[in-house]
């Protein structure tokens, strides 16, 4: 089945729009200027670059641009500024040269004989004619003897008709010509040569020939290893003489009793056919001395035998290996005698882990361990009964260490026991040793109380009594913060693990540190420290803060990079007043620098909608404790103008012009315009403006006025409807505390039906609306952490035809997955993976017009479906959706749509309730004015104006949240 034509024709155009939005990314570079060089010359600098005037480039290949100059050695600082200008960028590259650049008129190789220049040209780094340094020239060098085709390679520098030629003098290792080994039987040479690492015709000294053979020696394959080297012109001659080791074909195993000729096998980690009391090797072990003595160790530490006796029987090429053991006695019966309190059923649940075995030291002592391990004995003894059939009969006898009988505290004053109950690790019933008790009082000293700890110690036969006796540390009797700004007493109080009335604590000081240090960079001061913190005879315990106080803030704005096609649009704007960011910041001169208030600041400008990115810089103040707060802000283009024409049935010849401007006169606020006409002469108009400081206040103030036409189809009925609308509209908002607005708006409009199926007559909407929200996200558009919940009522009546009340709700979550520590950066905020969360629903009832129902379905709610497919006087919406960045301002989206809208009056119970669910996946890309997006909707064939058309691509500005 072929793809539909409409599909194709639908991703061919997105592609051409994807890469005609990138191409407007890249800047033209309309003048280089070089600062700094003196050595160099500019040209010099542009081929290192790889870059020239006119060509078109990108913010990532200017990043790459200076790690080339960086990587050359020639520089030791690289910075490159971006100029806006009329005919596009200018790159301003300011360098600042190496003391040590060299300037070269040619490179000489000398000593080279098998080795050629050819040879080498992969390796050369040096320009032939240029500008070097010595680091330069000395990593020429390293990469030469890393080849290991010299055995020294010196450096000079001749001077020659007033400049300086580099002279490499090559001395080149002897060339291995040729190579004998005598003496191989089962091995083959290629055997031998792989080992080693070597082969004919390679450059290699004679002290790193002759290291080859430690390699031969070690392999315990050869009984002998000769090398003779014969040197001539250059030329080495290998001899290698070989003696290999007899192959192993048979181990035999006699005088084993208990163990078994397949313990042999895996202790010995040799593999066979297990014939009787025999193994027959499989894989190929030479024999040798060196390898007898590593099997006899091995099975003399494997504990089964005290006596082992290896002896070889050679045939030809071949040994037979004899191993005669002598076992050790083998364990049958194990019993503990000196018991009292500890239970013997216990005890030998402890032993009867390590089962039967070989009685050896290594068993006993294995034992012994367990038993003492156990924290209840103080001493253990073994008697060993063997019969002379070899086997062995164990007794441990024990000493036991008294129990705990009782446990006191004395000498408490300000501490009660139960507090130093938390930190004991004794409790009655216990065997108590004198170790357990060290470690008792090293615990109670641990904790910082007290100045000194001991012990009285009362045993009666296999009872023990203990007596704690502290001595306190002095009294805290008051705790004061000197140099304190901007955090309560009270709230670092509360964290203290030192307490007023308490005996001070050194060990809890140092957490107190910390968690005050932690409190401060919580709250945002992250330059405040403590300086100094003592405890004087009064019983004050005193923390000594330095603050960093804000003696200036000043503002930067950065003017935007134009590109050509839109630069036109400068003449319709103002450079941005400062307040528009004054009015944003709430820091202020002399307190202390705050990180949380400044990354407030931050936000709220960048939201104000007309800056690229945001960021702070800190200048040294007056003083060593006073810092300059600089606000940097980069400014985007705020401003588009569109216009069209074409011709339709309907109306005819039809023309647009709109613009749009989202700082008008430098002040932030938003004007669009939008005016068709037709060939009727009729002109349709919609008019928007926004202040959003309004009066000088932080109220946000926005007017409509317009007269358009609309077109609604009507799924359920399949008809279409062309209505004009007229009139306006106006709102107020004003902010309250945390976080939270209100708004009061009012809306007056006339709509006339054109052509209807459904509307007859004209009728007026008049209503207001009252809305409250909370919007804790840190950013407006494409927001990557926090939340917004949003009610509004919309009542209509008075003068209005209509006479309803529409109630509306609206909440979302912004959950970040990376990048979830506090940045300032919003660049940096802006590379998050975000998981976000929508869930809206309303309802609305009285005599209301078809224009002001629910409609759901299409970019702006429910991808997959077709717009508007969905209408009543209640829905329900959620929106789920993973927004991961892709780089250079591109988004991939994955989402999950669901919901409905409907008539109450067709619901009998909510079982009715039928939800419509989209899926899919999406592209978002930050243009310079405004977010362009894709989305690809899958609605599994549950669209009901189409079901036969499952995927619907949905091409909008902005995004669902």
């Amino acid at each position: 089945m072929g793809l539909d034509k409409r599909f194709i024709f639908i991703l061919v155009l997105i592609f051409a729009l994807v890469c005609a939005t990138f191409a407007q990314s890249e800047y033209r570079i309309a003048d280089i200027i070089i600062k700094g060089n003196q050595k160099i010359s500019s040209q010099e600098i542009l081929k290192i670059a790889g870059i020239n005037k006119g060509m078109n480039i990108r913010d990532e290949q200017i990043d790459k641009v200076k790690e080339k100059l960086d990587s050359s050695t020639y520089f030791i600082s690289v910075v490159i500024n971006k100029i806006s200008g009329k005919d596009g960028i200018i790159l301003e590259i300011n360098v600042v040269e190496s003391p040590f650049l060299i300037f070269i008129s040619g490179i000489s190789f000398q000593g080279l004989q098998k080795i050629s220049i050819k040879d080498l040209q992969n390796l050369i780094i040096l320009p032939t004619i240029g500008w070097v340094t010595d680091e330069l020239v000395w990593e020429q060098r390293r990469r030469f003897m890393s080849t290991g085709y010299f055995s020294k390679v010196d450096v000079k520098e001749v001077k020659s008709d007033g400049s300086i030629i580099v002279v490499f003098n090559f001395q080149e290792n002897p060339i291995l010509e040729r190579i004998e080994i005598k003496g191989i039987q089962s091995l083959k040479r290629e055997d031998v040569l792989s080992m080693i690492g070597i082969s004919e015709g390679i450059l290699i000294s004679e002290d790193d020939l002759m290291a080859k053979r430690d390699v031969l020696l070690k392999s315990n394959i050869f009984s002998k290893v000769e090398f003779n080297i014969d040197k001539k012109d250059n030329k080495l001659c290998l001899i290698i003489d070989l003696e290999e080791n007899p192959l192993i074909s048979r181990v035999i195993l006699e005088g084993n009793n208990k163990s078994s000729i397949k313990d042999i096998q895996n202790i010995l980690f040799i593999s066979g056919d297990v014939s009787e009391n025999s193994i027959l090797l499989k894989d190929k072990v030479y024999y040798s001395e060196d390898l007898m003595g590593l099997w006899k160790n091995k099975l003399l530490d494997s504990g089964y035998f005290k006596g082992v006796e290896i002896t070889s029987k050679r045939n030809d090429k071949i040994v037979e290996v004899k191993i005669v053991v002598t076992e050790n006695p083998w364990v049958v019966s194990v019993d503990v005698k000196g018991l009292i309190n500890a239970k013997k059923d216990k005890v030998m649940e402890i032993i009867s882990k390590r089962g039967r075995g070989f009685l050896s030291d290594k068993y006993l002592n294995n034992l012994k361990g367990k038993l003492l391990d156990t924290g209840w004995f103080s001493s253990v003894d073994v008697k060993i009964i063997i019969t002379p059939n070899n086997y062995a009969y164990l007794t441990f006898i024990v000493n036991e260490y008294p129990i705990l009988k009782s446990i006191e505290y004395s000498g408490l004053k300000l501490l009660s026991q139960e507090e130093i109950k938390k930190y004991s690790i004794l409790k009655e019933g216990d065997f108590v040793s004198d170790d357990k008790v060290e470690e008792q009082i090293t615990k109670f000293e641990g904790v910082g109380y007290f100045s000194k700890v001991k012990v009285e110690k009362n045993i009666e036969n296999d009872k023990i009594s203990l007596n704690f006796i502290f001595t306190e540390n002095p009294e805290i009797k008051k705790i004061v913060f000197d140099g304190l700004l901007g955090i309560s007493e009270r709230e670092i109080k509360q964290i203290l693990l030192n307490r007023e009335g308490q005996p001070f604590n050194q060990i809890f000081l140092d957490k107190d540190v910390q968690n005050i240090l932690a409190l401060l960079q919580n709250k945002g001061y992250v330059f405040a420290s403590i300086e100094n913190v003592i405890f004087n005879e009064k019983g004050e315990l005193i923390f000594y803060f330095k603050d960093y106080k804000v003696e200036d803030i000043q503002v930067e704005i950065i003017p935007p990079t134009e590109t050509s096609s839109l630069s036109f649009l400068a003449i319709f704007r103002r450079p941005t007043d400062k307040n528009v960011i004054s009015r944003e910041i709430s820091l202020s001169v002399g307190e202390s620098v705050n990180i949380e208030k400044i990354k407030a600041d931050l936000q709220r400008i960048y939201n104000v909608g007309i800056f690229e990115d945001v960021s702070v810089r800190f200048d040294r103040g007056s003083t060593e404790d006073k810092v300059k707060v600089v606000y940097v802000a980069k400014e985007k283009l705020s401003g588009s103008f569109n216009f069209g024409g074409g011709y339709a049935t309907d109306v005819g010849l039809y023309g647009f012009v709109e613009y749009k401007e989202g700082n008008l006169f430098g002040k932030a606020q938003q004007l669009s315009l939008q005016l068709s006409l037709t060939s009727s002469a009729k002109i349709n108009y919609q008019l928007s403006f926004k202040d959003p400081w309004f009066l000088g206040g932080r109220n946000a103030f926005q007017l409509d006025l317009y007269d358009r036409k609309v077109t609604v189809t009507d799924a359920t009925i399949s008809s279409t409807s062309t209505l004009e609308k007229a009139g306006g509209a106006f709102s107020f908002s004003y902010p309250l505390e945390n976080f939270w607005s209100i708004s009061l708006g009012f809306k007056y409009e006339n709509i006339i039906p054109i052509e209807s199926a459904t509307m007859t007559s004209s009728t007026t909407v008049a209503s207001f609306n009252v809305g409250i929200w909370r919007d804790t996200r840190d950013f407006y558009v494409n927001p990557t952490q926090g939340s917004r919940q949003y009610l509004n009522i919309e009542f209509a009546g008075g003068g209005s035809e209509s006479n309803f009340t529409k109630y509306n709700a609206d909440f979302q979550w912004h959950i970040p997955l990376t990048n979830r520590e506090d940045l300032i950066s919003i660049s940096k905020q802006k590379e998050r993976q975000v998981l976000s969360l929508r869930i809206g629903f309303g309802f609305e009832e009285g005599n209301f017009p078809s224009t002001e129902l629910f409609t759901l379905g299409g970019a702006g709610s429910i991808r997959g479906f077709s717009d508007n497919i969905f209408k009543g006087d209640t829905y329900v919406l959620l929106n789920v959706q993973y927004r991961i960045p892709l780089g250079n301002n591109l988004y991939g989206v994955l989402f999950v749509d669901s919901g409905n809208a409907w008539y109450r009056q067709d619901l009998s119970s909510f079982s009715d309730i039928k939800l419509y669910t989209g899926i899919g996946f999406g592209l978002r890309y930050d243009t310079l004015i405004i977010p362009i997006r894709f989305d690809f909707g899958y609605n599994f064939g549950n669209d009901p104006s189409d079901p036969n058309t499952k995927w619907r691509v949905h091409f909008s500005f902005g995004d669902i949240f």
